[in-house]
């Protein structure tokens, strides 16, 4: 049955009038709706409801790490993996390291170290603040966790990680960042919690999409990795073009923020090992035909604090880089290997981690050290 123009004026008008109220009451109520419904998306995305959708519609670009570490932790929590996981974290160097982690889970059975899983959960310009924050959120199960180190990696500022707290740029929450958010960066937590990192990432994705396209809601396949196979570098004059900037660049930033970045690894190693995964720190791939030996003096000052870390909390510290020959034609530029340094690197990396592995697979149940969900896991 129709109706008319009066009769629809009718029902809209009381509709209108609520827009237009100024009883208090009505207002804070309205308040109160609005910000249930906000905390009640909070709550929905880190219940990982979202997983529902195939990732792909959620993708912003085809190399999205961050949406892409979202959506996997999310999948993690609801299916944790069966038997005994290997964990890489890193940044892209990390990413760019080894074929697949299918073909590394086979390199290290081969290799004689025992049937695991490998998950990938390495990003662009990944901190250590994130890794952190990531492993926050792992499912309790049999794990290696391997933390690459690079220049990179002890560069970033407090200011950087405590954006986490805020789901930026990766939408998680991180209850231990948030108990150490006083120690660490000097602050409190932000009382709106990951609401303002999910609202960051619904902006980027409209326009992002609108940008590039495919359109909004339309599917991009998350690509593993930034060089596929049969990709080739940059010229060699190239890679070295701002190799000074790059060296200057890390040296004051390690100066500045390196006591930062090891008190943040340290907390690393201890979450870990109170969770009872066993802790591999690694440096990554670096192209020292370019950028020389010591990478302007930073390597060997981390590398020394490193393995004095290492040694005091009882963790292995294994050097992938001194048991193969990497040169300047497998890497794409200062960072990222290609498939060519990607097989050599996967296999020196299955053999490091041959005992590593062994103990963690052979180890009984009731022998091995109880990983205690963490609060963000549950």
């Amino acid at each position: 049955m129709r109706t008319g123009p009066g009769q629809g004026k009718k029902v809209r008008g009381p509709f209108a009038r609520g827009f237009r109220q100024r009883n208090p009451l009505v207002l804070v109520a309205a308040a109160l709706l609005g910000v249930l419904c906000v905390f009640g998306i909070q709550a929905a995305v880190l219940g990982g409801l979202y997983t529902v959708v195939p990732e792909s519609h959620f993708m912003r670009i085809p190399n999205d790490d961050y949406a892409h570490l979202s959506y996997e932790l999310a999948q993690l929590k609801k299916n944790p993996p069966k038997g005994a996981t290997v964990y890489v974290f890193g940044g892209s160097g990390a990413i760019e390291s080894f074929v697949s982690a299918k073909a590394l889970s086979t390199a290290i059975a081969k290799a004689g170290g025992g049937e695991v899983n490998v998950i990938s959960l390495a990003a662009h310009q990944q901190t250590l603040g994130q890794t952190l924050a990531l492993i926050d959120n792992l499912p309790s199960g049999k794990a290696v966790l391997l933390i690459g180190l690079a220049p990179s990696r002890l560069t970033s500022s407090p200011a950087e990680d405590y954006a986490l707290l805020s789901g930026r740029p990766i939408v998680l929450s991180s209850p231990r960042l948030e108990r150490l958010s006083q120690r660490l960066f000097g602050k409190s937590p932000p009382f709106g919690g990951i609401i303002p990192g999910i609202f960051d990432y619904l902006g980027s994705y409209l326009k992002q999409r609108a940008a590039t396209g495919p359109f909004w809601g339309l599917s991009i396949p998350y690509a593993y990795h930034y060089y596929a196979p049969g990709a080739k570098g940059a010229l060699p004059l190239a890679k070295r073009q701002n190799i000074f900037t790059v060296l200057r660049h890390d040296r004051s930033r390690y100066a500045r923020y390196a006591a930062y970045n090891f008190a943040v690894l340290r907390q690393i190693v201890l979450l870990s090992k109170e969770r009872g995964y066993q802790v591999v720190l690694y440096d990554q791939p670096l192209n020292f035909s370019a950028g020389g030996p010591t990478w302007g003096g930073v390597l060997p000052a981390y590398q020394k604090r490193a393995e004095a870390m290492a040694k005091q909390l009882g963790v292995p510290y294994i050097h992938v880089e001194r048991g193969i020959h990497l040169t300047d034609a497998n890497f794409a530029d200062l960072y990222h290997l290609l498939q060519s340094g990607r097989l050599k690197w996967q296999g020196e990396l299955a053999r490091l981690l041959v005992p590593i592995t062994r103990s963690v697979t052979a180890a009984p149940a009731a022998g091995a050290p109880a990983a205690t969900p963490s609060p963000a896991a549950s």
